[in-house]
């Protein structure tokens, strides 16, 4: 594995050394963020973005290599192996957070790499790489990682960024209940709405906009977040009165209708201190043969790629994440073998722990 400064060296390599880029980013408030301040480093370096993809684990099941330029950056994404092949003939760096992978013959950086465990956001990473390039958008960084739940394991930069622009924190752990949560709330929203025209909406007026105030006060993005609380409070009442409780998991399934809130409720419900300490899972028909699943475990210490891996034996399976946060997709008709599985797989975690 590489170390650190040969990583981040790469990295800086491939900006600088390529040109006519496109950028696949998560469909996430992080990876959203992500995509907007690796553009302004790359309009700093006086490169050219040609195409953006807002993008799911999913998608590389599918994904059409050649609507993609020359150079490809991958962020706030995990590229498993066997997805490689699909980049052959292309340049390709990711700058990921999830599970490390053994990339060989393109640049790749992952704290993970070189044994920093602490959670950093991709939107973080992106400016560590950076900094230099974007030190006017640290704010925006700020907004990414506190959108991901990382501010509970940077709370410095947070604190330090914060002061920089007169914003007012507040009590919780995470750091959400600031302007820069609230700006974090109005850029997934416009994903929950809208999907990936969304996304590609929310990034094109990020990068419209210079400052954290006018980032708040765009009426698109404060409409939309409105939109989407209002139909959270319904989706709320709804797990209440449906979820399927076995010891510290709550299965719910989402009425398809409302596939693009699942990530956002399950989320917000996972900070919940009714709900801090148990696991969350969530799970939503996208189509006659898929089923999308969106867990949390904030306050459990188990491990959800460690599980979803050992149910993917059994079942077929797509997905990933994080020790607390993680999704992917299952077959329709392997729902309830998932529950069982899931339920299993966790007690095997708490038992050994």
């Amino acid at each position: 594995m590489k170390d650190r400064d040969k990583a981040m060296e790469d990295v800086i390599d491939f900006s600088k050394n390529n040109d006519d880029f496109t950028i696949l980013y998560h469909l996430d408030t992080d990876g959203i963020v992500s995509a907007a301040l690796l553009t302004k480093v790359l309009e700093t370096l006086g490169k050219k973005v040609v195409s953006y993809r807002p993008t799911n684990y999913e998608d590389f099941e599918t994904l059409d290599v050649s609507e993609c330029s020359g150079s490809v950056f991958i962020c706030d994404m995990q590229l498993r192996e066997k997805y490689f092949g699909l980049f052959s003939g292309r340049k390709l760096c990711v700058i990921d957070h999830h599970e490390p992978i053994n990339a060989e013959g393109f640049a790749y950086i992952n704290p993970k790499m070189w044994g920093d465990m602490k959670y950093t956001p991709a939107s973080l990473l992106v400016y560590k790489i950076f900094g230099d390039y974007i030190s006017g958008y640290d704010w925006l960084s700020a907004v990414g990682l506190v959108g991901d739940s990382g501010g509970k394991d940077n709370g410095e930069f947070v604190e330090d960024t914060a002061g920089k622009y007169a914003v007012k924190l507040g009590s919780d752990e995470y750091m959400y209940d600031n302007s820069f949560g609230e700006a974090a709330s109005m850029i997934g929203s416009m994903t929950s709405l809208y999907g990936r025209n969304g996304a590609e909406e929310a990034l094109g007026i990020i990068l419209l906009c210079g400052s954290l105030a006018s980032l708040l006060s765009n009426q698109t993005l404060r409409t939309a977040d409105n939109t989407v609380n209002s139909e959270l409070k319904k989706l709320n009442d709804e797990f209440e009165a449906k979820k399927e409780k076995y010891g510290i998991i709550y299965f719910f399934e989402m009425d398809p209708k409302y596939k693009r809130y699942g990530s956002t409720l399950v989320t917000a419900l996972s900070f919940r201190k009714k709900y801090y300490g148990s696991v969350l899972v969530f799970m939503t028909k996208i189509n006659h043969k898929l089923v999308r699943i969106n867990i949390r475990a904030n306050g459990v210490e188990i491990r959800l790629p460690d599980i979803l891996r050992e149910i993917f034996k059994k079942i077929k399976g797509e997905g990933g994440g994080h020790d607390k946060a993680s999704g992917g997709s299952i077959n329709a008709r392997d729902k309830e073998a998932f529950k069982k599985l899931f339920i299993e797989e966790v007690a095997k975690q708490m038992g050994s722990a």
